[in-house]
């Protein structure tokens, strides 16, 4: 684990906020600018500077578990609330679709689990993890639970995210637009 156990309490504490302040600051200014998602990118990379070892005194810090689970209630909370019966009502017209990318992208996944494990003898939780559908917030907090290697799963989902939003997406809307 990457936090110090010597800490005190109170020292713990200001690891926690300077984390916190990281993600605020950065979150809130790509917010301002108008970034698409601005918050949610710009908290993980606020996060991610500020947990860095920019001094001799300073050293990377784990988030507490505890905090975590609060942090991944509240996103279930926010999507929870964005789920009315008018907006499953509206998606079971497109059902069949939407059943049948999830089934393709299903075997793709599959295909790169088992690349990751042969090819580059990835263990099969951190391949697994690495393709996992979700946010990355979600994806990140299970791979910490179940001792992934965070480079590797966080590297192929945004790789995987990217492909789909810059690739796809727009593959997609030419073709039902036209």
């Amino acid at each position: 684990m990457t936090a110090r156990a010597d800490r005190s309490g109170w020292g713990r504490a200001l690891d926690v906020l300077r984390l916190l302040a990281g993600a605020a600051v950065v979150g809130s200014l790509l917010e301002l600018l108008g970034v698409p998602a601005g918050m949610l990118l710009g908290s993980a990379i606020g996060a991610a500077l500020a947990n860095q070892k920019w001094t001799p005194r300073l050293r990377p810090t784990a988030f507490p578990r505890p905090l975590r689970y609060v942090g991944l209630l509240l996103v279930g909370l926010v999507s929870g609330v964005l789920l009315t019966m008018e907006s499953l009502g509206s998606t079971a017209s497109v059902a069949l679709p939407v059943i049948a990318a999830y089934l393709g992208l299903a075997m793709v996944n599959l295909l790169v689990i088992a690349l990751l494990m042969v090819r580059y003898d990835v263990d099969p939780a951190t391949a697994v993890l690495a393709v996992t559908p979700g946010g990355l917030a979600e994806v990140t907090s299970l791979a910490i639970d179940k001792g992934a290697r965070m480079g590797v799963v966080m590297t192929v989902h945004s790789v995987r995210l990217l492909t789909i939003v810059f690739v796809f997406l727009p593959i997609v809307l030419a073709v039902v637009g036209s």
